[in-house]
């Protein structure tokens, strides 16, 4: 993932961010563990967690996480699916150098509006899991 500065950039942007618009801790420790999972599947989105995952991973209550990832959400940090029923929720990283634009590897898609064009639905939202 360079095509925007790379991860550490990424990292010193959002810290950067804290400055004007204060996250809370645990949407700081969210945030963190969305983009330490998107490291380890090489930036492929949607990355397809569970509330149960991201609760035991972030060491978080359910409620802990939903509030946090309202809170991402809100602030531009993420795009969230809910799938509904069993499945679990989709996540995109946003990046922190240029707000809105998707983390992607070199050529990949980058621009939100696309997602639903390439075989996802479109209704994002931080509603519910």
């Amino acid at each position: 993932m360079d095509t925007l500065g790379g991860w550490l950039n990424e990292i010193r942007f959002f810290y950067k961010r804290q400055v004007m618009l204060p996250l809370s801790p645990h949407a700081q420790a969210l945030w963190h563990y969305l983009m330490w999972r998107a490291n380890n599947v090489f930036w492929q989105f949607p990355l397809r967690l569970s509330l149960a995952e991201i609760a035991g991973g972030t060491k978080m209550s359910a409620s802990m996480v939903k509030r946090a990832r309202a809170e991402l959400t809100e602030g531009g940090y993420i795009l969230h699916e809910a799938f509904g029923g069993n499945k679990p929720a989709g996540y995109w990283v946003l990046s922190c150098i240029k707000p809105g634009m998707l983390l992607a590897p070199k050529g990949k898609l980058q621009d939100p509006k696309d997602i639903g064009k390439h075989n996802t639905r479109s209704d994002l939202r931080a509603g519910g899991e």
